[in-house]
């Protein structure tokens, strides 16, 4: 079940990079100067792979225990 939540958080990843990549191709088709948009395309999508990466981390940990005393029915 893992796998495939993973699976998923990297395909939605991989879309919104190319997505972005894209959009800056479409720009300079035509004629926009693609230098800056290109850095920030390639910045937002570092960014992107290392709040994922993050957030994998964080998935592997055990559920936090509920702190609530338990209530016995009598």
């Amino acid at each position: 079940m893992t796998l495939s939540r993973s699976d998923s958080r990297l395909q939605r990843w991989a879309v919104r990079a190319i997505a972005g990549f894209l959009v800056v191709y479409m720009l300079g088709a035509f004629g926009v100067p693609t230098l800056v948009p290109y850095l920030a395309v390639i910045i937002a999508v570092v960014a992107d792979a290392v709040r994922l990466a993050i957030q994998g981390r964080g998935t592997n940990s055990p559920p936090p225990r509920d702190q609530r005393p338990k209530e016995t029915i009598h």
